[in-house]
């Protein structure tokens, strides 16, 4: 079967992506199906010797499509994944694929701007581009010749994007038609292009054989969504916690964990036991409250904001309040931390000051180690000899939190989604909280977040994080690759 772009009903979806991209292609390509009207081309910015075999091995794996590495003057069949190899550029050039040299024209190869331009030129509104995760603005001209050709264009989500450079440039100069989570892009092709009669029964290629399957969508994700809908509802009830807005993925795995410990094949076995069973939904609460942590956890990160920190804490003076709020601090480690570093910072003038570092989180068993400010060695990998001597009293194999860095850490049992938060607050420490909760969610705690700082107070977020729209509108980014920002006005 050939296929020519020409003919009607058939159309080209190229997909951008540069840093961190990876993983957003992984999810959509996992949720296409096929459709006998779409072949899809892939242009990530790769090193000259990138890892091709690699990439492609992944992508294989995630998808029913097959997965192909492009060669020049392919024809590109439907329901099948070209991607386009490292150091090159590839067009398509009357209906067939071209790699090219890569070009002073284009920075980033492979060039998903060249890719873009020449499907809207050669197919018009029959080309569809989606911008993914990555940097810098590579997509925007072409998603801009896809528009004006009649094509449609779609970003996704900066909130499920690791790098949110290329989505951001294409939504702000609004020429994407949708922004959608990369799921959700997929479900939004199906329903452009629906499987036919003809597609039920399709070929499946390997690398050994062809052979026939039925193309039935399973149940089995829809029935684990409504047995976890029915969970979450009944730790809500029991516990006062309210897990609903955490993303789905996320709750799942930890059940299918706690399914392996005990032992069970199936979820509806899982749930006949919790009925069966007073306390598991006690013990399934505190697994869906994960509390992993460790003193200076990237400790890149805190080099970066220290700087940072030291410029707003120059601004005042002895006998000023200095306050920080960790919305979830699990057992205290980054509350600690963060005193370590206003002492390093402030020297012998470090007791002149009315320094506050105010943890939350919903995890009782992590918030007693908070307390007891006492760790086994295995918190202390990023922590330098000196600190360690410095700040903590070795006691057997564990190491205790000195008096007078302990004293000015407070934690208390709270909701960060439902609880006020604290106020006049200088800097919000928040990492690796707001990737297990869904876009709504992460929104309502930017405003929160806003609401709680002073003027030009400090955002720290996690490495895989992002602030979305909505936060972007709240937060000027000061180091975008270290995730730190300031509030606006």
């Amino acid at each position: 079967m050939t296929f020519n772009p020409s003919a009607k009903g058939t159309y080209i979806v190229g997909i951008g992506a540069s840093a961190g991209g990876l993983e957003s292609m992984i999810k959509l390509l996992a949720k296409l199906s096929y459709n006998g009207k779409v072949a899809y081309v892939i242009a990530q910015h790769m090193a000259k010797d990138g890892h091709i075999g690699l990439v492609l091995k992944m992508l294989d794996r995630s998808t029913s499509l097959p997965v192909v590495e492009l060669k020049s003057n392919d024809v590109l069949l439907p329901d099948h994944v070209y991607v386009i190899p490292p150091a090159c550029i590839g067009v398509l050039q009357n209906g067939r694929i071209q790699l090219l040299p890569t070009s002073a024209d284009y920075i980033s190869s492979p060039s998903v701007n060249a890719l873009f331009n020449s499907i809207a030129q050669d197919l018009g509104k029959k080309a569809i581009g989606i911008i993914l995760s990555g940097s810098g603005s590579d997509g925007l001209s072409g998603c801009r010749s896809i528009k004006a050709h009649g094509g449609k264009t779609i970003a996704q989500s900066p909130e499920s994007a690791a790098f949110t450079g290329m989505p951001l440039s294409v939504i702000h100069a609004n020429v994407a038609d949708e922004i959608l989570a990369p799921e959700d892009i997929a479900h939004r092709l199906t329903a452009m292009f629906p499987s036919s009669a003809d597609s039920a029964k399709t070929l499946t290629v390997t690398k050994n054989n062809v052979h026939p399957v039925a193309n039935i969508p399973s149940k089995r994700s829809l029935v684990d969504s409504l047995l976890l809908l029915s969970l979450v509802k009944k730790i809500n009830d029991v516990t006062g916690i309210d897990f609903s807005s955490y993303k789905e993925e996320t709750l799942l795995r930890r059940i299918e964990r706690r399914m392996t410990t005990l032992k069970m094949d199936s979820f509806e076995q899982y749930v006949d036991y919790i009925t069966k069973t007073s306390t598991e939904l006690d013990i399934l609460q505190h697994l869906f409250l994960v509390s992993l942590s460790s003193f200076f956890r990237d400790s890149r990160a805190f080099a970066v904001m220290s700087k940072f920190l030291a410029e707003l804490i120059a601004q005042k003076k002895p006998g000023d309040a200095i306050r920080v709020w960790v919305p979830g601090c699990a057992s205290g480690e980054e509350c600690y931390t963060i005193a370590i570093l206003l002492a390093e910072l402030l020297g012998h003038n470090y007791p002149k000051y009315k320094i506050e570092i105010i943890g939350y989180d919903l995890n009782p068993d992590a918030l007693l180690i908070a307390e007891a400010g006492s760790y086994r060695q295995t918190a202390f990998k990023e922590v330098e000899t000196r600190v360690l001597e410095q700040y903590f009293d070795h006691k057997g194999h564990d190491y205790q939190v000195k008096p007078f860095i302990r004293n000015v850490c407070q934690f208390y049992k709270q909701n960060v989604i439902s609880a006020k938060p604290p106020l006049d607050i200088d800097m919000v420490s928040c990492r690796n909280l707001l990737i297990y909760m869904k876009s709504n969610l992460q929104d309502d705690l930017f405003k929160k977040f806003h609401h709680a700082l002073l003027p030009q107070g400090l955002l720290f977020i996690g490495q895989s994080e992002n602030i979305g729209v909505l936060g972007n509108a709240m937060f000027t980014a000061i180091d975008h690759f270290h995730r730190l920002y300031r509030r606006k006005s």
